[in-house]
């Protein structure tokens, strides 16, 4: 899952870099490539464009390792083998299931290839709903096989699918069950604003059946089923937010799912830490930066940056204002002995050439969510285990399947909340639960799916509004006031 998540070009990119959240702004010698970063952002990509292609590559190569592990395991057991061998195949078999259920989020129809002898001439791209149908059958069938046991803290299932993995990932497919069971996307029911998509949503979610453990549920209902199954495995809100990407994160009881990652044993490359930071600022830690993701512009209205509200959050999220290692300032670079300032409010999609570098390089509050470590070999190696999912999305999750029943989701928003000290919430709306997912998950690779599910993913934003600027080595973009982005040699629109 390396490829997924950590290098440069994967699911968590696509999640974040084309959502509201996050960008990699073209800063004039930093970060252009050709404007493909800037194309994300402003749903202005191709079919050519790299992050995709990497991604629908990786998914699919790793989906052939498991369906290569799954026959073989079959071979095996046929001839006699111990019957432990039929665990690791359901293990393999839901791991599979995951990888469709991130592509069928990405790439809507999509081939379904279960074996390792299927030969291409006879491949043939799926149905949505197809596809949505087989993982929900995968992970009906796998859920009851899986080992009930933590997969942190280096013990015998680490990094391994257990059985609360299991329900995450349908809890997962049951939230977004309205959107990836549908083979009409484009009638104009998944956009257009909260207000807009929400009755669709609403309803399709209770019309949704779900049979699991043996019995049959709305959508919803399987949300709320699933949270309560996690939290029998053991799995609560970690007492500090920040202890679940520090160092030592493979001891957090809120992990439900990580990628085990260190500098020796889980040599694992992760870029993301690498591409936000500043070079100087990096260099200050002993380590590589490449000055480029920051949070926009709208996340920072989210976060109520510089006001009496500002969620608490924000200082265990950024580096933003002027920036200390080991409590001294950094030197900006510039030569005339400035500090080194992220200015959270300075950032756009694409920088003129004419800007100052005090607002070229410096734009845009850092990630600094996970613990910089520069205890390994490489800039790129970790121990902070990669996050996959945690207690904290079951819990939002659960409260947001209650508010879409017309319930109410202040308990489970609270308990998010109250942990942090941000301050309690009563009749809360989707909006309170859109937005409290980006305070709880910023960076953590869902950012688009929760925007899709909400009718706001091709909203127009702060940063991404009618007449925004993007110059790219083909032609010279603007956004519509529809919100979407059109070439003005093609007037092509991409959603």
């Amino acid at each position: 899952f390396r490829s997924l998540y950590g290098s440069t070009d994967n699911v968590h990119t696509l999640q974040e870099f084309s959502s509201d959240a996050w960008i990699l702004p073209g800063r004039q010698g930093d970060w252009v490539d050709g404007g493909k970063w800037q194309s994300l952002f402003l749903h202005n990509y191709g079919p050519g464009n790299a992050t995709i292609k990497s991604t629908w590559n990786a998914l699919y190569t790793i989906i052939g390792n498991c369906n290569t592990s799954i026959d073989n395991l079959e071979t095996f057991i046929q001839a006699g083998g111990e019957s432990y061998l039929q665990d690791y195949q359901y293990e393999a078999r839901a791991v599979r299931a995951i990888l469709y259920y991130h592509l069928v989020d990405l790439f809507g129809r999509v081939p379904l290839v279960t074996s390792s002898k299927t030969v291409m001439a006879d491949v043939n791209q799926s149905s949505r709903s197809e596809v949505y149908q087989f993982i929900v059958d995968e992970l009906t069938d796998c859920i009851p096989h899986l080992p009930s046991g933590k997969c942190q803290n280096m013990g015998k299932y680490y990094g391994r699918v257990t059985k609360a993995v299991g329900y995450m990932a349908m809890a997962k497919v049951a939230i977004n069950s309205p959107i990836l069971s549908k083979d009409d996307w484009n009638d104009g029911s998944l956009v257009g604003g909260i207000a807009k998509v929400a009755p669709y949503v609403n309803q399709a979610g209770k019309n949704i059946k779900i049979a699991l453990d043996g019995t049959t549920r709305d959508a919803w209902e399987t949300v709320l089923y699933c949270q309560k199954q996690i939290e029998k495995e053991g799995y609560s809100l970690q007492p500090n937010f920040s202890q679940n990407f520090s160092k030592t994160n493979d001891s957090s009881v809120e992990n439900i799912w990580t990628q085990p990652s260190d500098g020796t044993t889980y040599k694992v490359s992760d870029y993301n830490p690498t591409r936000t930071l500043h070079a100087a600022h990096a260099s200050a830690y002993g380590l590589q930066g490449w000055n480029g993701a920051c949070a926009t512009v709208e996340q920072m209205k989210v976060f109520k940056y510089g006001t009496d509200e500002q969620d608490p959050r924000m200082d265990m999220t950024f580096f933003y204002g002027p920036v200390f290692v080991d409590g001294k300032p950094i030197d900006a670079g510039l030569g005339d002995g400035a500090q080194l300032c992220y200015n959270p409010m300075d950032v756009v999609v694409d920088f003129k050439e004419d800007v100052p570098n005090q607002i070229l390089k410096f734009a845009g509050a850092r990630m600094s969510k996970y613990e910089v470590d520069n205890t390994t070999s490489s800039y790129l190696n970790h121990n902070n285990d990669k996050v996959f999912w945690r207690y904290a999305d079951a819990l939002l999750l659960a409260a947001e399947a209650k508010v879409r029943m017309g319930q109410s989701g202040d308990a489970e928003v609270n308990e998010i909340r109250d942990r942090v000290q941000a301050g309690q919430k009563s009749n809360v709306t989707l909006q309170d639960i859109l937005d409290e997912r980006m305070l709880e998950f910023s960076y953590e690779g869902m950012r688009r799916q929760d925007q899709i599910r909400f009718g706001t993913y091709t909203e127009p934003t702060t940063d991404r509004y009618a007449g925004v600027h993007h110059n790219v080595a083909t032609g010279d973009y603007v956004v519509d006031n529809t919100g979407f982005t059109t070439d003005r040699k093609s007037t092509r629109l991409n959603s």
